[in-house]
Parts: C-alpha cells; sequence; structure tokens
C-alpha cells in the first residue's frame, strides 16, 4: 500500500489564483514541484483523506479511480479540505447491471457532517451517503482492511478541525498533522502513546515569523520534529515529511529542501508517492 500526496499548497495553492507576487511568478514558469494544489491523500484505493475543490483535478492527474472509494476522513471542513458540492456527485454514477452498489462512508466531525447535511441541492431523497462522525480519541477500525483511525485534536482555528494517527495491520504507523499550529499539549500526550514510521507535520507559513494563529512555520516544524525525536516517539526510520505550503511563506522547493533536508526532514510535492511497509 501506498499514501500518495495528492497536493502540498494551502487554501489559495500555488500558484494563487489571483497573485502575482515573485514566488507565484517563479512557481508558474518553473512548474514541477513548485506548482502546488490543495493539501490532500489517497491511501491505497480505498481511502481519501480530505476532499476538497482540487479532488476532480486529481483523480484526472493521477488516474485514481474514484469508483473504488469506500471511507473519506475529512480533518477540518474548511474549504481547501472539504468541498461538499464535489461529493454531491456520488449520486451520479451511473451503474450497469450487475454493478456493485457503491458502498461509501464519510467521516468527520460534527461540524463537516453539518456542512454535507446542509450542501445546496437539489438532490433526491434517494442520495445515499453513510456519514459517520468522528470522535477525539475514539478509533475507528475499518472492518476490511484492519486499517484504524484515531482522531487528535489539532491546534486549528476552526471547530471540529483534527489529526489522524493511522495504524496499518502490518504495524505501520502515520501521522497526518497539517493544518496545525504548535501541537496542543493533549496532541502530545495522544502522541507519546505511539511510535511512528511516517510523519506529516504543517511548514504552511514558511519563512514568516508566527505566534499562535493555525499553522507553523518552517522553523517551528523542525523544533516539533526535533522534539517527537527526542522523546522517542519516531522509530528510527521513521520518515517526516512537511506539507500544505502557502505562497505568502517567500520560499519555493529548492528553499524547502535546503532548510529542511539537513535535517532529514522532506518537504512534501504534488504527486509525492510514499511506500509503507
Amino acid at each position: 500500500m501506498n499514501l500518495l500526496v495528492c497536493g502540498s499548497g494551502s487554501s489559495e495553492a500555488i500558484p494563487a489564483l489571483f497573485c502575482a507576487c515573485r514566488y507565484c511568478e517563479e512557481a508558474w514558469r518553473r512548474g514541477g514541484k513548485d506548482r502546488r494544489s490543495r493539501t490532500a491523500y489517497m491511501l491505497g484505493e480505498e481511502i481519501k483523506i480530505d476532499f476538497g475543490p482540487d479532488v476532480l483535478y486529481h483523480r484526472e492527474k493521477y488516474n485514481l479511480r474514484f469508483d473504488l472509494l469506500r471511507h473519506i476522513f475529512i480533518t477540518h471542513p474548511h474549504k481547501d479540505h472539504f468541498a461538499p458540492v464535489q461529493l454531491l456527485y456520488h449520486y451520479y454514477r451511473t451503474e450497469e447491471p450487475g454493478d456493485a452498489v457503491l458502498d461509501l462512508t464519510l467521516h468527520g466531525s460534527a461540524e463537516v457532517l453539518e456542512q454535507m447535511r446542509t450542501a445546496p441541492t437539489l438532490l433526491p431523497e434517494s442520495f445515499k451517503l453513510k456519514m459517520d462522525e468522528v470522535f477525539c480519541h475514539r478509533p475507528i477500525v475499518l472492518q476490511q482492511s484492519g486499517i484504524v483511525f484515531n482522531a487528535i485534536p489539532a491546534n486549528h482555528k476552526c471547530p471540529g478541525a483534527v489529526n489522524y494517527i493511522i495504524q496499518l495491520p502490518n504495524n505501520f504507523t502515520i501521522f497526518i498533522g497539517t493544518d496545525s499550529a504548535l501541537f496542543l499539549p493533549e496532541t502530545w500526550e495522544a502522541l507519546a502513546q505511539y511510535r511512528f514510521d511516517l510523519m506529516i507535520l504543517d511548514a504552511t507559513a514558511g519563512k514568516l515569523v508566527i505566534q499562535g494563529g493555525s499553522h507553523m512555520n518552517a522553523e517551528q516544524a523542525l523544533q516539533t520534529v526535533q522534539k517527537i525525536r527526542a522523546q522517542g516517539m519516531a522509530k528510527e526510520n521513521c520518515r517526516f515529511l512537511v506539507n500544505h505550503f502557502a505562497h505568502c511563506g517567500k520560499m519555493l522547493h529548492e528553499d524547502l529542501e535546503s532548510f529542511f533536508l539537513p535535517h532529514g526532514i522532506e518537504p512534501a510535492f504534488d504527486g509525492m508517492l510514499i511506500p509503507l511497509q
């Protein structure tokens, strides 16, 4: 099984839609790893983590088979991570005789599920989508695969925002920690119960000097990784990534590599494929 980084940008993506700053212009010129769609992930073929406005683009770019999707986990209801209107197209799947009924469950906080229920739609009452409310520290076991998702609090100015700890049947343990400022004490307590093989942290703000807020800058992300290592939460070969980059952070991909790679931390990029073994 692999984890695919479908997108690696923040809410406005890079280059941002209406921006002509030096970093957006250079990202537009360079292309490749400097062009970033909104952050989301694909775990194997059946699990999507976040379902934002770029989901159709991701499906086409990476040849994803969303007819195989069984679970969608949402980190929080901000517009770049959850686009309910996109999910409504689930209804318009044409089924041929003998096709299996698409069994799809949306997992999210109460705020996420309320957005889904109140999304503007003219769909008939026959629209079917299972909805499962996510609670922090209450693990969700996916019956067919045995994968366990455990939500823990994210330090993000958005009601219902969570990060996910994911345990695979082979004991490979993942942390999806984008969209969080410096961790809350409760988050540190939860992380201390695990030893991780892969951790993805937020470094949205890049070179910006920030205190509080909803994200980390590059220096804060580095300090967080150093603390995780010092406290023994990471296995010896744990792979650390940073993700969810904003153009206002003023760091192109080569700048991110120059800052993070000497510390054994990899900047993520659109299309990054991570083997989980």
